[in-house]
């Protein structure tokens, strides 16, 4: 077995210089049982370190298997990017954090009504056709609920409560 080393200032040790090629010669006259366990040696401590590599590696990708539900749910994301993120994008918006319809701002003189035209997303043809499908309206609802409530408390009898305690207290001094 050779093994290759760093030669440094002056390619290799003093031995080497005197006795040249000397590792190969010593390596030559061990016997084949030193040999192999030389080499079995260095082929068991090679191959620990790929099994001890593989236990590792099971062990941490197990875990990278569970670190993939601590991501964050988009389900939960907040759906605003802080200000200086839209800067570094270039997708910061200088200006009112509203801009109204029909060019308005809410600014004094550039307001815009917005009950002036209740219908203002829809046709006339579509504004029939919502209708045929509208259901209660909420005025209607809330006289129902306020007609139910008077006429639960008109038709109930509601107990008469007497304090008749201070009466006989009074009269058994």
């Amino acid at each position: 077995m050779l093994r290759s080393g760093v030669t440094r200032a002056g390619g290799g040790g003093i031995i080497d210089k005197m006795i040249p090629g000397y590792q190969d010669k010593i390596w030559a006259a061990l016997p084949k049982g030193v040999k192999e366990y030389r080499v079995k040696a260095e082929n068991d401590a090679f191959e620990t370190g790929i099994k001890q590599h593989k236990r590792w590696q099971g062990m941490l990708l197990s875990w990278k298997e569970t670190e993939k539900g601590f991501a964050p749910s988009q389900k939960y994301r907040k759906p605003a990017v802080d200000w200086r993120r839209q800067m570094e994008r270039g997708t910061m918006h200088y200006g009112r954090w509203y801009e109204g319809p029909a060019g308005s701002d809410y600014t004094p003189g550039k307001t815009t009504d917005r009950l002036d035209n209740v219908q203002a997303p829809f046709s006339d043809e579509e504004w029939k056709e919502r209708k045929e499908y509208r259901s209660w309206d909420i005025m209607k609802l809330g006289y129902a609920g306020l007609a139910l409530f008077l006429a639960y408390r008109v038709t109930n009898e509601w107990p008469v409560v007497w304090c008749e305690e201070q009466e006989q207290a009074a009269s058994e001094k």
